[in-house]
């Protein structure tokens, strides 16, 4: 009997949530004693580590392996690092609804930046994400937000990922291992970087025997998690209709918002619910609202 390949929708379903998950092993690092930044790095690291004899032989063949993918894997590998490192420096509610307000700068980019037509639910997605930022940042009665770093490197991350999303909308079809070998490998360097330009504590830095004994689990993490989850996203974006893809990867933060929520023993008050909803609103009006119909390319 022929083996069935799951539906392009189920497989962007099931990354989606994984990716929701993300900051539970990310914890588990953290507390064995890693700096934040190095945990980043690992994540990006071990895939390409694991990639890399793929990457060799497809060279060699004469393939593409994705190192010309430059803007495209920095911005995506930096929105990245950025996401990955905020959820270790910040709550992981306030860190998935900041990097989730991205309908808010999706539409100001494809506005300005693509002119797309400004329609009443681009309106309406712009305004519930910004109150959405504003309800979670925290309003007083003076009208101040509070930030941190986490919490500025996860709005930071929703920002790169909207025009790293556009240049990959604008750019010609590349394979599956191009898009994720790219990812990975421009993610290690911005990665990288972010550990120079945030150095940790020298003198809290862990033992090698401490980083030794993890490295297993980075590779577990890798090929059980990383590589599949990405590439189950890549693949199946290709196939799936843009407005399902919508609705599909909203999931991640559906699912992250609430395991974090019941789990990660953070605050989790009215400001956290009523910006998780208004920005999760808002994701959804920019899926149903601006869905192309068949007479339209907009």
């Amino acid at each position: 009997m022929p083996i069935r390949i799951p539906r392009p929708e189920i497989i962007v379903a099931a990354s989606s949530a994984l990716w929701g998950l993300f900051w539970i092993p990310l914890r588990a690092f953290e507390n064995e004693g890693l700096d934040p930044s190095l945990v980043t790095i690992s994540q990006f690291i071990s895939p390409l580590l694991c990639l890399a004899p793929f990457a060799l032989m497809r060279w060699f063949r004469g393939q593409p392996i994705g190192v010309n993918q430059v803007t495209t894997g920095l911005l995506i590998g930096a929105a990245f690092a950025l996401y990955c490192q905020s959820l270790m420096l910040t709550d992981v509610v306030r860190s998935l609804i900041l990097f989730y307000v991205m309908p808010a700068w999706g539409t100001i980019a494809e506005v300005g930046f693509m002119g797309r037509k400004f329609t009443a639910s681009r309106g309406v997605a712009l305004i519930l994400s910004m109150a959405g930022l504003l309800t979670i940042l925290g309003i007083g009665g003076g009208f101040s937000l509070t930030l941190n770093l986490g919490d500025i490197m996860a709005l930071m991350s929703g920002i790169v990922f909207t025009m790293g999303a556009m240049r990959v909308r604008q750019s010609e079809n590349i394979s599956v291992f191009e898009q994720v070998f790219a990812f990975f490998l421009f993610g290690s360097i911005i990665s990288i970087a972010l550990f120079f330009l945030f150095p940790a504590d020298l003198d809290n830095l862990p033992f090698l025997t401490t980083i030794s004994d993890l490295l297993p689990w980075f590779f577990v993490m890798a090929v059980f998690f990383l590589i599949p989850v990405m590439w189950g996203l890549y693949w199946g974006s290709g196939l799936v209709d843009p407005g399902r893809l919508g609705i599909l990867l909203q999931l991640e933060a559906i699912v992250g918002i609430s395991n974090a929520a019941l789990f990660a023993g953070e605050p989790f008050g009215w400001r956290e619910f009523i910006g998780a909803l208004l920005v999760l609103g808002a994701g959804a009006v920019e899926v149903f609202g601006n869905r192309p119909s068949q007479h339209s390319s907009v």
